[in-house]
């Protein structure tokens, strides 16, 4: 019974994705190095759909990590939500919507993923007043969405 809730479980660490494919020694600590800043979480399902045998494979691009991140240069909040954040885990950067960040977990972690800085991380920026911002969003009447 243990291997079937094996097979539910994500690929978290560079040890479970080298049953996938190969990785050198040299590139295993780099890869170690990149999922200590931004963690790595696939699915098995995913994993399924990627040819490892093709590096540009675009599936493996989205979920699997590459020592480019370790070049850290650049925003990490692209989209300006910092400006446009009224109370942790709620910004409201347009008019007529607000954006409620209800949690910092997803079913794989998207290396391209704008909010990287905080997926399965940070939980600073997570909603944790649900109230606070049932309240907000009432009181400015333009938010439809």
């Amino acid at each position: 019974m243990a291997w079937r809730s094996e097979l539910k479980r994500n690929i978290r660490t560079i040890g479970q994705l080298k049953r996938y494919m190969s990785i050198s020694p040299g590139e295993e600590q780099r890869l170690e190095q990149v999922i200590k800043i931004h963690p790595m979480s696939v699915t098995r399902h995913y994993m399924s759909l990627i040819n490892f045998g093709d590096p540009e494979d675009p599936i493996r691009k989205i979920a699997i990590p590459s020592t480019d991140e370790l070049d850290t240069t650049g925003s990490y909040d692209t989209s300006g939500e910092y400006e446009n954040t009224k109370m942790p885990g709620l910004q409201h950067k347009y008019s007529q919507t607000a954006l409620i960040l209800a949690t910092n977990r997803c079913a794989v972690y998207c290396r391209y993923c704008f909010r990287k800085r905080l997926v399965g991380l940070s939980r600073d920026e997570i909603l944790k007043r649900f109230k606070s911002a049932i309240d907000y969003i009432q009181r400015n009447r333009s938010i439809n969405n």
